[in-house]
């Protein structure tokens, strides 16, 4: 990546590539294609109609959900830039079949105090808070305010529900058994969840001083709690104790803790969560490989299981790099774009191959070997999500009319 007036030369290697900017966006939305072609529920009569169908074995070519609530708010989003940078009416009108799927579940009902506001089809509150900042996309992109009325409704439950005021932590789930009442989770599992910047996005759009609170709340409890640099071990779905010691970091736990960061300094200035958000990136700089990848199972030393690749990670890495990018102007951000983008590039397939299930997908990982010549590949809905999201970002973020990136040519 370039900036829009960059000068400096980025290092010769005999594996450097060039891609035009339309190649980039080609990429892109093959991707996005996929999510709307193959990856959402299109059956009208099936309540998950909108949703994005979250895996898919190659090997045994079966489909299986997971997470779809914030996976199909993800996907809203990746839609919804799709539309804005190739003007494609096609992703928008997916993109809000998306978000209605989301919002189907809400209880609208101002008599029912336990559950009004609350979408009851996800307990976990990580999941929600990651997926309902799509919500206010849908307004800001369509003028709907169906979408900014279900924002803030969605948001306050999750807050007035779960939220340990004064602790910077929210309980991890609630027991969702509607109409009945709710159990709330333990409060031993309860985490800091600032994922998205979501209720940052809240405070922007209302104005309300209890959202940008316990944003700065949660944001300070992280700086409290963080371990390793730029990480936080201790919460699940990290493990301190795994592999005899050594921890295990989930890959995208800097990307849903450490990237909201930055939207802390914006907010305020501090040069505390500026510094928070520079050592997440960091994290994923020296997490990576030379080529690219980042891998599910990190421990504290930076070991890694062998057939382990997380696509969707390095697609979450590449945008907080543009950002850091943005505000830092370092090289090593530029070089480290260079090299995740590589690494997507080379983990999508053509729009040859023979299962139709995979043309233009980006896959998350390898089927670890099996004694066949052909393990397969463990598709992912967020590994293309979050791969369109940082390719469309990348064009949106530098006029360039060509792209570095390290690796194999494109051959198709």
């Amino acid at each position: 990546m370039a900036s829009r007036k960059s000068t400096s030369k980025i290092v010769e290697t005999p594996a450097r590539r060039l891609i035009t900017r339309e190649k980039l966006l080609e990429a892109a939305l093959w991707g996005c294609d996929w999510l709307t072609d193959v990856g959402q529920v299109m059956e009208k009569d099936d309540p998950y109609f909108g949703a994005i169908r979250g895996e898919y074995n190659t090997k045994v070519r079966e489909w299986s959900f997971y997470g779809p609530f914030w996976h199909t708010g993800q996907a809203v989003r990746a839609l919804l830039m799709a539309f804005k940078m190739a003007g494609n009416g096609k992703y928008l009108k997916h993109a809000i079949w998306g978000g209605e799927y989301m919002i189907r579940p809400q209880v609208l009902d101002e008599k029912d105090t336990d559950y009004y506001g609350c979408i009851t089809s996800s307990g976990n509150m990580a999941s929600q808070l990651e997926g309902l900042r799509v919500l206010h996309d849908l307004y800001l992109v369509t003028g709907e305010k169906q979408w900014r009325e279900r924002f803030k409704l969605a948001v306050d439950w999750v807050i007035k529900t779960t939220y340990l005021k004064g602790e910077g932590l929210f309980l991890n789930e609630v027991n969702i058994n509607y109409p009945k009442k709710y159990e709330l989770g333990k409060r031993e599992r309860a985490r800091p969840l600032n994922d998205d910047a979501t209720l940052y996005a809240a405070y922007q759009e209302f104005k309300e001083s209890k959202y940008l609170k316990t944003f700065l709340e949660v944001a300070d409890r992280l700086l409290q709690d963080e371990d390793p640099p730029g990480n936080w071990i201790k919460y699940y779905p990290c493990d301190p104790n795994a592999f005899g010691g050594l921890g295990h970091i989930h890959p995208r736990q800097a990307w849903w803790w450490g990237y909201p960061m930055l939207s802390a300094y914006d907010a305020t200035g501090d040069r505390r969560y500026l510094e928070c958000g520079i050592r997440s990136g960091d994290w994923y700089i020296q997490n990576s490989t030379l080529d690219g990848a980042i891998y599910y199972h990190t421990t504290r030393n930076s070991k890694h299981l062998s057939f382990d690749f997380c696509t969707s990670a390095v697609g979450c890495a590449i945008i907080m790099w543009i950002d850091l990018w943005k505000k830092l102007k370092d090289e090593k951000y530029r070089e480290a774009i260079g090299r995740g983008l590589g690494f997507l590039l080379g983990a999508q397939l053509g729009q040859d191959v023979e299962d139709r299930n995979l043309r233009g997908v980006f896959f998350e990982r390898l089927n670890p070997t099996d004694g066949t010549e052909e393990p397969g590949f463990h598709v992912r809905d967020i590994a293309t999500i979050f791969a369109a999201q940082a390719i469309l970002k990348l064009l949106e973020a530098s006029e360039d009319k060509e792209f570095y990136y390290f690796g194999y040519p494109r051959k198709f």
